[in-house]
């Protein structure tokens, strides 16, 4: 299953019990609803500059990291096909 598939909801439902550290990392999902849904609920509005804002963020910074920046440029685009389907609803 690739996020270009489907919905980040249907994404989300399928991937609750993995841990993956671009699509869902363990310290986003411990709890009840993953936190980019509660911020979806929380910012409204906002929600899609917040996801414009990650996507810079990690496009900024993928090379100079000490980790693997092929990571961050995932992170980036996980950001920006998340804010794909934001504009597209």
């Amino acid at each position: 299953m690739s996020i270009n598939d489907i919905t980040p909801e249907q994404w989300n439902k399928g991937q609750k019990n993995q841990s993956d550290p671009v699509n869902h990392p363990a310290h986003y999902t411990t709890s009840k609803i993953e936190c980019i849904d509660y911020l979806e609920d929380n910012l409204a509005e906002g929600f899609s500059y917040f996801l414009e804002g990650n996507v810079k963020k990690y496009l900024h910074r993928f090379r100079y990291k000490n980790a693997d920046p092929i990571e961050d440029l995932k992170k980036a685009q996980w950001y920006l096909n998340r804010l794909i389907n934001e504009l597209q609803k």
